[in-house]
Parts: structure tokens; sequence; C-alpha cells
């Protein structure tokens, strides 16, 4: 069932500007403000259009404070955040410390610094493009809405890559949709360094089920989530990458590469080269299943080869279905790119698996 028409659409403009991406700005000049109150008037169709389409972006706006920005997600869309690095909520000087010291602890990380509890300022452009994820991806705990917000652009490339991760699934041939129908991502990973008290205290708050080894280093792993998994709404089937692994880094760098031929030298991925992360598939009892490099090419080929390239515009703000889309940073230079972003409501993916 759509949700009923409001007058209030009238004030703006529509185009659906890509095969998951509708574009909405204003038919006269148009405040955050007004923003809020057209989303809040109309939060119903807002949030099924998500569900439809994948991407809305609204352009054309009066660039929006922080605080504007936080308030069209709670107020606007009744959106409730939930970040999944913070879900619990911590003060944002105690979350970019636990951040960047967990980022220590792993030997990488896309560092983001936390303006508050729930509003993130993404981490700098590199010449590397970033392995496609959905965010918070190694774990079933993730949230579903993503909203995003750019102060300032990148002054060359930078731009975010968008994918439909329902058309790379259905687009895989039958015999390796069947295999990812079946399976679950497992995301293991060894600690850079030697783990003390200090880090074993933190870590029995954490997800990671913790094991040292031998060498004194920590052998620290997640629950399987599904590899496959619905959007709610639609039943869509969504693959659920989370690319940002050791193991599949060369992979996913050569498919970039060769995805995208004229953005100059392309260096790996500096997080997924730096963290000892690996990504495996299993069975639903815990039995790794064979995953062969020729099968992983095929994954990142498809979803480069599908890719959305998002070139921010100043005051843009993009609301996202975080199981619907994948993305991922593309190189280019960093400027004085600012982009924000605020997860939204919390998603359990086990319970809607394939």
């Amino acid at each position: 069932m759509t949700a009923a028409f409001n007058p209030t659409l009238d004030q703006l403009d529509s185009i659906d500007s890509h095969d998951f991406i509708t574009v909405f700005s204003p038919k006269t000049s148009c405040s955050t403000a007004t923003l809020i109150h057209i989303l809040q008037a109309n939060r119903h169709y807002f949030i099924e259009k998500i569900a439809q389409r994948g991407v809305l972006l609204f352009r054309g706006f009066t660039p929006c404070s922080t605080e504007e920005f936080h308030q069209l997600v709670t107020q606007g869309l009744g959106l409730e955040p939930w970040n999944s690095f913070n879900n619990n909520n911590m003060p944002a000087f105690i979350a970019s410390w636990l951040r960047k010291y967990s980022e220590g602890l792993l030997g990488a990380g896309d560092y983001r610094r936390y303006l508050d509890k729930n509003t993130v300022q993404l981490g700098p452009v590199e010449s590397s493009i970033q392995g496609p994820h959905v965010e918070g991806g190694v774990r079933s705990e993730r949230s579903r809405y993503l909203a995003l917000c750019c102060f300032e652009p990148a002054p060359y490339l930078a731009e975010t890559g968008m994918v439909d991760l329902g058309q790379v699934y259905r687009e895989l041939p039958s015999k390796i949709q069947e295999k990812y129908y079946k399976a679950w991502n497992r995301f293991y990973y060894i600690s850079q360094r030697k783990v003390g008290l200090v880090d074993k205290i933190l870590l029995k708050r954490s997800p990671f089920t913790m094991l040292v080894r031998p060498d004194g280093k920590a052998h620290l792993a997640l629950t399987p989530c599904p590899a496959v998994c619905r959007v709610p709404e639609t039943g869509e089937l969504c693959i659920q990458p989370w690319a940002f692994a050791k193991n599949t880094n060369e992979i996913s760098h050569a498919a970039a590469v060769q995805a995208f031929p004229n953005r100059g030298k392309i260096n790996k991925d500096s997080t997924a080269d730096g963290m000892n992360l690996t990504w495996e598939l299993c069975d639903a009892k815990g039995h790794s299943l064979d995953w062969s490099t020729t099968e992983q090419r095929q994954l990142f080929d498809n979803i480069f080869n599908k890719a959305y390239l998002m070139n921010w515009q100043k005051g843009d703000i993009a609301l996202v279905d975080n199981i619907k889309i994948g993305h991922w940073r593309m190189n280019g230079e960093q400027g004085n790119r600012k982009l924000v972003q605020i997860q939204a409501n919390a998603f359990d993916a086990s319970q809607f698996r394939a």
C-alpha cells in the first residue's frame, strides 16, 4: 500500500535520476526547517519510498547545521539514532577514544570523529577505493538507515560509490545465488599486538569472543551473520558484503582498478590492508564453506560494474536503506571535505535472513 499523498509534497520536485535514487528539490527557495516540516507531514510516504528506491537525495535546500541535520532525521522522519559502534549512547569524546583504541588494537581503521553520540564525521579521503559494505555489516545487529549530509564536498573526485545489492544478487549465476542464500558471513580478527589486562577488560564488554594465542595476541571472533537477507517491506533479497578483510582486499582492489580505469593510480584499501581480518562463509552449523577467488572476484566485479558514483554538492542530504544499498568511498582529494553520518533504527539481519 502506498502512503497517502499530502499537499505539502507540492512544494517539491522529484526525479528518478538513477535506478535506485530519487532526487527531491524545492520548487522555490526552501530552508532546512521547512524540509523538516515536509518530511514530518509525509513521514510514511518517505519511509516507504526509501524501501522501494534505496536512496532519497534532497538537493538544493539551504545548507543546515549538524543540529538541524539531527532534527531532520529524528523529528522530520521520526527515526531513532542507533550507531552500530556506539549503541550504548556514550558521549562523543568517549566514543571517539574507543574508536581510536580499537583501531590501535586491530591495526587499522576508517577513523571517524564523533561530533555527538549519534553524529559522526566520516574519515578522510585516500588514494584507495574502500571495500563495498553495508554499515556495521560484520554483525547481524546493524542500523537499518543511514543519513548523510554534505557540509563541504571534496575538491576532486572522492564520490560515494553506491550499488543496489538486490540487483547484484539477482544477476549472479543461479548456482552462486543458492550458495549465498544458504550461507552466513563469518569474520574474525587477529589483534595487531599482544593483549594486556586493560584490553581483556574492555573486550569482555564487546561483541567479540576472545581467545588469547600462545604469542599473546588475541583471536577475536564474531557471531556469523546472514550473507543474504530480506528488505522487510518488499521481501527483496540482498547480499550483505563487508569487504574490509585482508583475504579479500587484493581481489576487491583488482576489481576496482578494472572497473574505474580513468582515475589514476588506485592503491589497496589501507583499512583492509592494515587489519588482520578474515571474511569467510560458513553454513548454519558453523562449518566453513569453500569460497573461491573466482567467486569472490565475480561478486566484486558485479558490485563495481553496477556502481553509481554520488558526486556530492554542498547541502546535499541523502537517506539510504542500509540493507538494500551497499556503499564505499572512492579515491580523490580530501581538501575541506566534510561528510557527516547518522545511523538510525536498530536492525537484526538474522531475523530477516534468506
